[in-house]
């Protein structure tokens, strides 16, 4: 058995995430919808959706992917021109009224840069990373009482391999709110593992949104774990190269086992 400690840009991950890959389709059910959105810090955004194109407040967004891992529940991937080191991720539960969305920024070469013991004694994260996430009600005002996507241990305990094709396999080790351990079994990061910062929120029955942010080379992933269905949507966001100088987000998907978990106390 062979490992590697070559930490490789995103670029090159999502090239090898590319050939076979288990992505959800994308999904056109949103098309010809326009949503009001109302977040629970008092923003309004308004969404509409054509042609499997979005439209944020009037402005075509640059980069757009939608995929549907359950009736009525749409993740929408989004970039635009104005934010060139930003990507805003939301999960849009026409069920239930609620969304939530995560606007993930990546660090500048400087900010990434950074030792690790420095940002310790600064009292800051370790990872450069940074995710604003803002919860809200689709097509009526905020109400605090709302049924939102709310934290969730759901995951916790548990250890799970994720198959994104027939050549990259993953596990993860949920460790508590806001940590967790991967490892890659087989593919381009082979032999390579870390602990990082992560979130959680319950989205449906069996559903969570699973956010984390990695240190080393600024990576943000979001995907949506479907323990029901086994399944999992989301995206990847980091740098091309080591360059610092072109952002790369792509979609993923792959098929879940649950290998192991610690019963909840």
């Amino acid at each position: 058995m062979t490992t590697t400690t070559t930490w490789i840009p995103v670029g090159a991950l999502g090239d090898a995430f590319a050939p076979d890959n288990h992505c959800l389709p994308p999904d056109t059910g949103l098309d010809g919808r326009t949503l009001q959105l109302h977040g629970e810090d008092g923003s309004r955004t308004t969404l509409a959706f054509a042609a499997g194109a979005v439209t944020r407040d009037g402005v075509t967004t640059a980069q757009c992917s939608i995929t549907r891992p359950r009736p009525g529940i749409w993740f929408v991937d989004v970039r635009m021109a104005d934010t060139p080191r930003g990507g805003t991720s939301l999960v849009l539960d026409l069920e239930r009224g609620c969304y939530i969305e995560i606007d993930g920024t990546l660090p500048t070469r400087e900010e990434a840069h950074v030792p690790l013991l420095d940002r310790v004694a600064a009292g800051t994260e370790l990872t450069p990373v940074k995710a604003r996430i803002v919860r809200g009600t689709i097509d009526r005002p905020f109400a605090p009482d709302a049924a939102l996507p709310r934290p969730t241990g759901e995951l916790l305990g548990k250890r799970v391999e994720y198959i994104y094709s027939p050549h990259e396999r993953y596990e993860h080790i949920y460790l508590n709110d806001g940590y967790y351990t991967w490892r890659c079994i087989e593919g381009s990061e082979r032999g390579l593992c870390d602990t990082d910062a992560c979130h959680y929120y319950a989205i449906d029955t069996d559903l969570v949104l699973f956010i984390w942010r990695e240190k080393i080379v600024p990576t943000l992933g979001i995907v949506m774990v479907d323990l029901r269905a086994m399944k999992t949507t989301g995206k990847i966001m980091g740098y091309e190269g080591h360059d610092f100088a072109t952002v790369r987000n792509f979609g993923v998907g792959a098929h879940a086992r649950v290998l192991s978990a610690i019963p909840a106390e």
